[in-house]
């Protein structure tokens, strides 16, 4: 296997080492679930668990290290993507996870409401003492591997009132930001998008009859496969667009899906004459005469692109074989509405 060799784990014999217990760990080891202790050392963690298993993660692979607190969740969750993948469970891993669960996943309806009242009401008690106590602990732990590592590692969290529901891979999941990428955690597989690899995101199926759009990730290494993630509420359009300003992010849209494995097998193969041909502006049609890198005047654009919608660039015509871009200048035949509204009330005037 391609797997980068990891350091050896210093173990750091101190009494004092931040530790956690009772974690299950994600992927699990073996079929079943077993639980365990996170240990921190001198230059990684050590997961052990009941029956012996011993996963280590150094610090010096971890990309991005994330506590996620179990405010409106039913888990709470130490999460580390790798700049290499580990192995253990006998595959290969890129994402380990460390998590307890808060109250109970499933609820019980067969329960009698007037009988139980009292019950449920310590139950709740008791669950919320139970969150805060799990938040405090967890936080401690992160708060000393911080110190104990001089910075060298440290937590991000999640800001989720920036969260936007989307299909990253089978189910919908709530997205949420942080200071460095786009992550949704408490669902397995994960999905961790790194930011600073992004290149550009483009909104597919941008339309006002539809209830939902994609995006897609392009990322600045063009051998990489595109992010994908769909189904995202139309109504988060302009939330998620003033997220990605604040991130400094360039984005573009379109009301076509594209074929995203043929345009990024066409740039990898001759990156120098797709930017000749004018790179990523056939994504964006009237932005033509712009800088490539303005993001400020995106915004503009778009709106100008109702009254504009036949104008289209030349070099349109480069990318007509990969992404049916070519289609573009008959959009307001195909599409008798949307797209022609602007030319038609013009015309009315």
């Amino acid at each position: 296997a391609d797997l980068v060799e990891q350091d050896t784990l210093i173990i750091s014999t101190g009494k004092g080492n931040p530790r956690l217990k009772d974690l299950y760990i994600r992927p699990n080891i073996v079929q079943k679930r077993l639980s365990g202790i996170l240990e921190a050392h001198n230059n990684g963690f050590r997961y052990t668990s009941i029956r012996g298993d011993k996963v280590d993660i150094m610090y010096n692979n971890i990309k991005h290290a994330v506590f996620q607190p179990c405010d409106g969740e039913m888990i709470i969750l130490l999460h580390f993507h790798l700049k290499n993948p580990i192995m253990f469970g006998k595959k290969k891993q890129q994402d380990v996870q460390f998590y307890t669960e808060v109250g109970e996943i499933t609820t019980d309806l067969g329960k009698h409401q007037h009988m139980h009242d009292r019950d449920d009401l310590a139950a709740e008690q008791a669950e919320r003492e139970l969150r805060h106590k799990l938040k405090q602990g967890f936080k401690g732990f992160c708060e000393k591997v911080e110190s104990s590592t001089k910075g060298a590692l440290e937590f991000d969290s999640p800001f989720r009132e920036l969260g936007f529901s989307g299909v990253p891979h089978r189910e919908t999941v709530l997205l949420q930001p942080t200071s460095s990428c786009l992550v949704n955690l408490t669902s397995w597989p994960p999905f961790v998008c790194t930011l600073e690899d992004v290149e550009l995101v483009h909104f597919e199926r941008v339309q006002l009859s539809l209830k939902n759009f994609d995006m897609v990730f392009i990322f600045k290494d063009y051998s990489k496969k595109v992010a994908m993630v769909t189904s995202v509420p139309m109504t988060m359009l302009d939330h998620v667009k003033e997220w990605l300003n604040s991130c400094d992010i360039k984005y573009t849209e379109g009301i076509q899906s594209l074929n995203w494995t043929k345009i990024m097998k066409t740039i990898v193969e001759d990156p120098d004459g797709f930017f000749e041909s004018g790179g990523w502006s056939f994504l964006d049609p009237e932005s033509e005469g712009e800088d490539e890198e303005d993001t400020d005047d995106e915004d503009e654009n778009f709106e100008m692109s109702e009254e504009e919608g036949s104008d289209y660039s030349e070099s349109d015509d480069d990318f007509s074989e990969d992404s049916n871009l070519s289609d573009e200048e008959n959009y307001s035949e195909e599409l008798d509405s949307d797209e022609s509204e602007g030319k038609d009330w013009s015309d009315l005037e």
